[in-house]
This record gives C-alpha cells, structure tokens and sequence, in this order.
C-alpha cells in the first residue's frame, strides 16, 4: 500500500553535516533555536568499534540557518566492546541544559542503554550521565531505545517507552529508576515495529502530539501521528504518511526528531537517508484535522 506524501508550508535544508537533529527554541536568545546533531564516522584501526558517534551542539537562527556549532565532548567513562561508540540520538530538552540519549557501548551486553545527559552550553561538555534502568517485566524482543520525554517534574521524567503496546514510564532522574505507569493495546500492525520519532505538548489542544515511525524487517514504511490525552490514553491518530517524496516508489529512510510549535505553525526536524536534513513546517490545524478521533 502506498502512503502520501504530507504537504508542508516549507521545507528547510539544514546545512550542517551529520543527520538526526533534535531541536528547541533557544533559552537565551529569542527567534533562535537550539539543536543538538548526531554525527559519525567508522574506524578503521580496530575491529571494535567499527562507528564512533560525535553530538554537535548547534545554534541556529530565525530562519534555520546555522550560526554556531561544537561538538559536545563526554566525560571520562568506562566503555565496552561494542559495534558502536559515544552518544548518538541525542533529544533536547525545554531548558537547554539536559538532553535524552542511547548508549551501546555501557554494558557487556550490546545491549541499547537510554540515558539523561546534563551538558554546559558555554563549555560545551557533558557534566553527567545517568543510565535509565528498564523494569517492564515484558518479554520484548529486544529493548526501546527511543523513548520520547512526555513531561517532568523536580523528581522524575515521564517518557513514552514503547507503542505496540503503548507504555508510559516514569524515570528518577537522579537515580534513572523506571517504572511504568500506563499501559495500552492500540496497534494491529502485523509484521512491523513501531519507533518513536518527535513529541510535543499542545496547550490550546491539551494534548500531546507524537510522531512515531513504522518498520517491517528493519525497512522503514511509513510515518503516523498520535494525539494523547494528559493521563497518556491515545484519542487521535492519523494514517500513514511520508514526510518526503518516494525515490523509485520506495520511501527514504526517514526520521523525526522533534516537533516545535510556533505561531500556530508545526516545525518537524526530519533526516532522511542519514545524509540531509531538514525543518518541515506545517500547518498545525491541518496536522490535526487528519487525526481521526478515538476517543
């Protein structure tokens, strides 16, 4: 089955190596943005870690053009042999001094880690990492790494863990203890994951919106939108849709990031093929009138 491309407003290049770029508006300074980039290279002295990843801190303007840029440097920190080294996937959050992340090199296992990681804008090092500690009790396949901040309080981050089914999970964030608070059978989609992409809160409409990626066999296919109420119930979801035209009738591997409401405007971060990205802006009325009800 086919899915339509979503019309945008306009569609920024962002000039700027690397892909996966997460994006807020800029604390300290108003009509700009703040945005962190993952990058990579491979290795070729060593059998392991064959990718070593690299987070770029990026100001951006009013117009989404880059204004300044540094590599955000880790602290000092025990690394396992592992098919990948460093941080990669980096989401920003709201006050511009923490950001979410996912590590594989932290364990003996190979196995993916989510992580909070408090950084200093002027310095441009990470302080601190706190490992998340998964405690689903669930039989999954293999564990999320994408897990997508809801909202926080001075104790906790609440994060939307997985989406087939749907769990919401509360996080300490001194700690990184996890425990899940809402649980919810919404998808019958045979054969395919489902990932998480970009969230947003949407005051006027007291909902949060997501995006979240589907996948068959590793093969990307389509993208969804999701509205969820304040207790984290789904009540709204689109059908499928592709942020970009299809390249010789199959979809360039696409993935959101983040969503910024500006102006009554919807700016989604999208990378494609992890070789450009862009800022989609759309209406945000339109977004939402394709989300059919579900209350």
């Amino acid at each position: 089955m086919e899915h339509p491309s979503i019309k945008a407003l306009r569609k920024i290049r962002i000039v700027h190596e690397g892909f996966n770029m997460s994006m807020i508006e800029h604390p300290d300074h108003p009509n700009e943005y703040l945005a962190t980039i993952r990058d990579k290279f491979n290795t070729t002295e060593y059998e392991y870690p064959t990718i070593e990843n690299i987070v770029y801190l990026v100001r951006l303007d009013s117009s989404f053009q880059v204004v300044d840029s540094k590599k955000l440097e880790e602290p000092p920190r025990k690394r396992y042999e592992s098919f990948t080294t460093g941080l990669e996937d980096c989401r920003l959050l709201e006050d511009g001094s923490t950001m979410t992340g996912v590590l594989l090199d932290n364990s003996e296992h190979w196995v993916p880690e989510m992580c909070l990681c408090h950084f200093d804008r002027v310095s441009h090092k990470i302080c601190k990492i706190i490992v998340f500690n998964t405690n689903t009790n669930s039989d999954e396949p293999k564990p999320e790494k994408n897990w997508l901040v809801l909202n926080r309080n001075s104790t906790k981050l609440f994060m939307l863990y997985s989406y087939d089914p749907l769990r919401v999970m509360s996080v300490d964030i001194e700690t990184g203890d996890s425990h899940l608070v809402h649980f919810q059978k919404i998808f019958n989609l045979e054969n395919c994951e489902v990932h998480g992409g970009g969230l947003i809160y949407l005051e006027s409409e007291r909902v949060y919106l997501v995006t979240v990626r589907v996948v068959n066999n590793n093969n990307y296919m389509f993208s969804m939108w999701l509205l969820l109420n304040e207790q984290y119930k789904m009540v709204g979801m689109s059908s499928g849709f592709l942020f970009s035209e299809p390249i010789d009738t199959k979809p360039r591997y696409e993935m959101c990031m983040s969503l910024l409401e500006k102006n009554e405007n919807l700016y989604a971060t999208v990378s494609l093929d992890d070789e450009e990205i862009y800022v989609y802006e759309f209406k945000l009325d339109m977004i939402l009138a394709n989300c059919i009800e579900k209350r």
